[in-house]
Formats: structure tokens, sequence, C-alpha cells
């Protein structure tokens, strides 16, 4: 074992301090949380389903209906957790060259009707319309790093016009209310203004920058962003105020009209099949911004595959003239690591993995998820000039490994087993009532 490595070795002692660091969060009027807190985390890494039945076979002393009641109806504030881990995030990531706030969602396929705000809507996960939960999620992105730091789940309309089912989904009052996923988003970015998060533009999909208010509101609060718009997007290259019948054109229709020699081949960034590089096209136009009859300039960025001309993306961009085309395709690019962020949080932290149905469960599980990814961000960084292939999943692999483990003798084995048979016989009698 390298010198390097063994450095690695004290990565268990590490997480078991930051989970000190946060322990005042889990603190109530009625009880301390916080050990129940750290078993909680502990499981995120070393169950291979993130649920309590599984963690509590894993994690010494832990006990499903202690780590139930902790996440499903102990009151500690997971807004004020999600400060500090935004504050703590800008410390990482925050006032660089390359910060940017980036907005996306993603969905949560689950079976039946009493997980809070599902419903047949669009799910990315499978692609479809699908039975899901969907959720906005920002994240602060430099470079490849990347760390959700905030949340909203999204609410269908069926769910706000139906009182009683949101209280009885536990759902407070005052967040029964029809909001698009447009506004929640900008809620994020205010609340990441508030929390003194520095990045130096704001990135979204075609979901949100198809939506005028949503640029608008961008405008208003002076933010440079880079959001993809859809192909039917309406453009005009003179200013449609001082026309007096605007003439516009919609985006697809005019990148198709450009000669092969006005696209650019661009690197967007190495990846592992070398560079990344796509051609693009480039203009000044003026779009409808959230009043009708109002338009603001903005930068247009068309991109397509190098090789087969196709996979076309259309983006806009609220940036100074002096930013070149090289510097606009990279941050329409970052894109990508929020996607990745979603990849690392389900992929090894089982931020999809809950069985919970209630408000504040699905929120205390979305919040904690994001605290232990901040810790895997940590050792990615800290160890990145003796390991810069480090990978989120790297860290949960040797946590497991190096965390205790509750000792598994035979008659544990056969308790585990005698619980499991159980819960399966509760649940088939359940069914045949």
């Amino acid at each position: 074992m390298t010198a390097k490595e063994k450095k690695l070795r004290g990565v268990a002692e590490r997480f078991c301090k930051f989970h000190s660091e946060f322990a005042r969060f889990f603190q109530t009027q009625t009880r301390d949380s916080s050990e129940v807190a750290g078993q909680y985390l502990n499981g995120l890494v070393q169950a291979r389903k993130k649920n309590m039945e599984r963690m509590e076979e894993k994690v010494p002393e832990s006990n499903e209906q202690a780590l139930q009641h902790f996440v499903t109806n102990s009151p500690w504030d997971e807004r004020a957790l999600l400060e500090k881990v935004a504050v703590d995030a800008n410390k990482l990531l925050g006032a660089k060259e390359d910060s940017c706030l980036l907005i996306d969602e993603t969905s949560f396929v689950k079976k039946g009707n009493k997980s809070v705000g599902v419903g047949r809507q669009y799910c990315g996960t499978s692609g479809k319309i699908d039975n899901c939960q969907v959720a906005v999620f920002a994240a602060l992105v430099s470079g490849d790093k990347s760390l959700p730091i905030d949340f909203r789940l999204y609410l269908p309309k069926e769910w706000t016009d139906d009182i009683p089912r949101c209280l009885n989904a536990g759902i407070p009052q005052e967040k029964i209310q029809l909001k698009t996923k447009c506004q929640q988003a900008i809620e994020m970015v205010k609340a990441a203004k508030e929390n003194g998060v520095k990045f130096n533009w704001v990135g979204a999909d075609a979901g949100y920058g198809k939506d005028p208010g949503f640029l608008g509101d961008l405008f208003e609060l002076g933010l440079s962003f880079v959001a993809d718009v859809q192909k039917n997007q309406f453009i005009h290259f003179f200013d449609p105020k001082e026309q007096i019948e605007p003439v516009g054109q919609m985006i697809e229709s005019w990148a198709n009209q450009q000669p092969d020699t006005f696209w650019k081949p661009v690197t967007v960034r190495a990846c592992t099949k070398g560079e990344l590089v796509f051609d693009y096209l480039h203009a000044k136009v003026w779009i409808k911004s959230t009043h009708k009859k109002t338009y603001r300039q903005v930068r247009l960025i068309v991109r397509r595959n190098h090789e087969s001309n196709d996979d076309i993306k259309y983006s806009v961009a609220n940036v100074p003239d002096s930013i070149s085309l090289e510097r606009l395709a990279y941050m329409q690019g970052q894109r990508f690591w929020i996607e990745r962020a979603f990849e690392d949080s389900k992929g090894s932290l089982g931020m999809s993995d809950y069985q919970l149905r209630k408000w504040r469960g699905w929120h205390h599980h979305m919040a904690l998820t994001l605290l232990a990814h901040l810790f895997l961000l940590r050792e990615r960084i800290h160890n990145a000039d003796a390991f810069p292939l480090l990978s989120c999943q790297d860290v949960v692999t040797m946590l497991a490994f190096y965390l205790p483990k509750r000792d598994v003798t035979e008659e544990e084995m056969f308790r585990q087993l005698r619980k499991r048979h159980k819960k399966r016989r509760d649940s088939i009698q359940l069914k045949n009532c």
C-alpha cells in the first residue's frame, strides 16, 4: 500500500467527524436524533438497498423503527440543513470562474397513488408518461465537480385541488399551492443568492428555457444565463419594437438554412473517448420576454453532432459580447454535470431507493442524501492531487469497507430472516383482506 493510499484509509474516521459537524441540525425540543442521523448516513453508504430494513442489517446499534421515526416523524428542519449544505458547497465550488447554478428535474417511479406528489406525468427516468414523483433541483457546479444543494417536490394540479389528500400526505397547509416548475426553479435561484452562493451563470434545459417568464425573472435578478430552448422558439434579427410589423422565424428553420461553411467545430471538453467536439452556429437575436410585447436581445447558440450533423440543441444566453463562442460552448455543455450528480446520488447513495410516502419523510431523505453527497465531494476535492480520477462510487466503496458493520452471527442471520418473513406474511395478509 502506497503512502497516498494510506491517507484514504482514514475516510471512515473523517465521515464520522463529518456527522458531528451537522449534529445540531437533528436536535429538537423533544429529543436529540443526531445519533440516529449518523446511523442513517452510514446506512446510505453501507446498505445495498437504502431502506431502513437493509440499513438495520448493516449498521451497528441501529434499529429499523428508530430510523423510520427519525426520517418520517422527527420534526428536525431540513431547510436549515440544506442552507448549511449550500454554504459548505459554496466553499468548495463557488466564486470560481466556472461556478454555475444548474437547474434540472429528476423523477422517481412509484406504484400506487399514496406517495406525496405522485401522478401520471412525464418521467425522465423511464422516458415516458408514467406514475412517478418529480422534483426540481438546483446544483452548484464548477468544472467537473457538482453538488445538488436544493430541491422542490412538484405537486401536480390533481394534488393541489384535493386538500384532504394533501393533508393526509402530511403536506403543510402553506405548501398546498400550485406552482410551476419554473416558479420553483426561481425560488431556488433566489435562495442560493440569499445563502451567499457565488455563481456566474444559471443553466437550464428547454423545459425552463421555453418559459419567457423564467428567463424574464433571471433578467430582472441581474443574472446571466445559458438556457436551452425548443426548436420552435421564435427569434428576430432586428429589434421588433423598431419594426412596424415584426418578422420572426423559428430557430430550426433558420438553422436549416445555414450552409455547412457557417458551422464552426469547437472542442467542449475531454472525455473518456477523447475530445468532445460539436459544430456550432452563433448569432445575436431578440426573443420574447415575460410580457407579450417585450423583447430582449440574447446570443443564440446552435449545436449539432460533429460527425452525423444531427442531435441539434438550441440555446440562448444573455452574456456580454466579449465572451467567445468557445466559452459559450463550454458554458452550454456544463449541464452534463447536474445529470451526472443525479447518477451519483441515485446510484451511490440511494436517492431513489426510499420507501416513504409522506411529505416530511420524503424531504428528510432527500436532504440527508445531499448531505452525504457533500462528504463525497469533499473527499474527491481533498484527494484530487493524489487521486484525480476518484469517483463518488469509489468513496462509497471505501466507506462500506472501513465503517464498522453489524456482526452477522448465525443467530443474527436467522433473526433477520424471521423479520423479513414476518413482513412478507403481513403484506400477503393485507393484500388478501
